[in-house]
């Protein structure tokens, strides 16, 4: 009974959605986007490996590519681009494309950081190691004590 239901609302949905696409004018913009889910195969070899499309504003197709050497590449290769996702576009098109790098990824390249080594106090150290004394294996409880101990002793420092 619940099977026949959902096969009778998925009939009187798929005869409603077309017009209701169309009367709302969301053709254009669904048109558009049709590229997201299939974008490997709207555009062949490296750009479907090393750029995904992220958004569309304005006829302008944002992709965000794998590092700054991909960027380049993709700057020489925007207008074949440009022709495969129009010639995959039905009723709509693009008029540019823009490359960006994933956000956060060009600061954490640039940022250099040194550590530096300060020894914990001989007191901090007893009072860890009293805290894990009740650790049995004492492989597992000095592998801690090491961890303990380098955490507090390299201490980072921008450069």
């Amino acid at each position: 009974m619940a099977r026949r239901k959902t096969k009778e609302s998925e009939k009187i949905m798929g005869n409603i959605l077309p017009g209701l696409v169309r009367d709302r004018g969301w053709e254009t913009q669904l048109d558009l986007h049709s590229i997201f889910p299939v974008w490997h195969r709207v555009v062949q070899g490296d750009a479907g490996k090393y750029a995904v499309p992220l958004k569309i504003v304005k006829g302008t197709l944002w992709l965000e590519v794998e590092n700054s050497a991909w960027l380049q590449q993709f700057q020489f290769q925007k207008i074949s681009l440009l022709d495969s996702v129009n010639a995959f576009l039905k009723k709509s098109s693009i008029r540019d494309i823009r490359f960006v790098l994933p956000s956060g990824k060009e600061k954490e390249s640039t940022s250099v950081e040194k550590v530096r080594f300060k020894a914990p106090a001989r007191d901090e150290l007893k009072k860890f190691e009293e805290q894990v004394a009740f650790i049995e294996d004492k492989e597992i409880r000095e592998s801690l004590v090491q961890l303990w101990y380098l955490s507090k002793a390299c201490v980072r420092q921008k450069k």
